[in-house]
């Protein structure tokens, strides 16, 4: 009697971690932002309108912004930036990847997890590698933050330029959101 007692512990512990790793994860709230640097200036492009995916069981994720949701608090500069990143023809940007780590549900403490996959902006897609840092909230609620860099020519973007001096090649992005269990 005992030892069906303790199986059945074990088996019920297995069975509920299993449980919560396989569920998928939603963006409850969140945003995407980027900062642009030119010598003397700095800018930042935010979006309140994050949409994305987890799925712990496979180890997916996917997040997307809608290209006209970011602004940088000047209508005419977010003009300029629509135009250039395509944003009637290419109307989102796009991460589409893979955990390279997997996250454990047990730790309370905020880990972090490297993701591969393709990331398109005005529709060239490049593999890049992100770190990013996910946190269990509760049961239901993970809290992610990610931020990494990358050079806008690298895809087939102009470097936009006030007068005669150009923003950096290299830009800076982040994303936090509150994901909820799907």
């Amino acid at each position: 009697m005992g030892k069906n007692l303790i199986y059945l512990l074990i088996i019920l512990l297995f069975s509920s971690n299993v449980s919560i790793k396989a569920q998928n994860y939603i963006v409850k709230e969140g945003t995407a932002s980027f900062k642009a640097k030119m010598p003397l200036n700095s800018y930042i492009g935010k979006s309140d309108d994050l949409q994305g995916t987890i799925g712990f069981k496979d180890g997916t994720l996917t997040f997307s912004v809608p290209v006209k949701s970011i602004k940088t608090d000047n209508e005419k500069r977010d003009g300029h930036m629509y135009d250039l990143v395509k944003a009637e023809k290419k109307p989102n940007v796009v991460f589409e990847g893979k955990f390279m780590d997997d996250f454990n549900f047990e730790e309370k403490a905020t880990q972090t997890l490297n993701a591969k996959g393709d990331f398109t902006l005005a529709g060239v897609t490049r593999e890049i590698t992100i770190p990013i840092e996910l946190k269990l909230v509760s049961e239901d609620t993970i809290q992610l933050t990610a931020s990494w860099s990358l050079l806008i020519t690298d895809y087939n973007l102009e470097r936009p330029s006030l007068v005669f001096i150009k923003v950096n090649d290299k830009h800076d992005l982040s994303v936090d959101a509150i994901l909820t269990k799907k």
